[in-house]
């Protein structure tokens, strides 16, 4: 039986993939990607990186639905059709950003080593890094500290306002519903000068706001908002 690969591709297409990550893909016989919405980002860096000719690239379509039930039998259901491939041969499922970071991949080794199989973890560049190395901004230093949050949980949750009062640099991924709400109270507290908006960081179409700039989003930056990376600094870093 093969062994399952659950690879972080890193943020920002092929060239921010690890040596590591592109070698193991390069041998593995089959390649799972997940697809949401009809993008597939992940498998995208993956063809930038990894010549997949002749390979079993698999797609497996996520409605991230809010519906626990709908959602756990996706799972289900996609960690079967790996299992058969791992019959055959090693086999990767691949996600952007880092594998132990909010990844699919992650939920999907711990189905596959249910049913039996060896699993791997292939670490990636998470999102929030890319984002501090495009803003070239060090997330803490000394004993400073970094609180990753779920947004649209800690908006849903009301406890947004007490995060950010929080100290140390908070980092907000996890967005796409409510942004907006985010970069309000960021605003509303006189957060904008120690705020950061990242989207699409170190892609294509990576945009970078700062400071003031917060203050004068438009609408589009709240559309398609999924790749959103707000950072917000609880004291002054040099």
């Amino acid at each position: 039986m093969g062994v399952f690969y659950a690879v972080g591709v890193g943020a920002g297409g092929g060239s921010s993939m690890t040596l590591e990550a592109a070698g193991i893909l390069s041998s593995c016989a089959s390649v799972f990607y997940p697809v949401v919405a009809g993008a597939h980002s992940a498998f995208d860096s993956v063809r930038e990186a990894v010549d997949v000719g002749g390979k079993n690239c698999v797609a497996l379509e996520f409605s991230m639905s809010r519906d626990v039930k709908k959602a756990e039998a996706e799972y289900a259901l996609h960690a079967r059709k790996v299992a058969s491939a791992l019959k055959e041969g090693d086999a990767a499922f691949v996600t952007v950003g880092d594998v132990s970071i909010y990844s699919t991949a992650a939920k999907m080794a711990g189905l596959v080593k249910e049913l039996g199989f060896s699993v791997r973890f292939v670490a990636g560049v998470p999102s929030f890094c890319a984002a501090a190395a495009s803003l070239a901004l060090p997330l803490a230093a000394g004993d400073g500290e970094i609180r990753i949050v779920p947004g649209d949980a800690a908006f849903r949750s009301g406890r947004l306002g007490e995060i950010l009062g929080s100290p140390g640099t908070k980092v907000f991924m996890k967005s796409p519903r409510h942004l907006r709400e985010i970069i309000a109270e960021i605003r509303r507290r006189g957060l904008s000068e120690s705020a950061y908006l990242v989207q699409d960081a170190g892609g294509a179409g990576e945009r970078v706001f700062r400071g003031e700039e917060i203050e004068r989003l438009g609408e589009g930056e709240y559309v398609g908002a999924y790749m959103s990376v707000v950072v917000v600094r609880g004291e002054k870093i040099v």
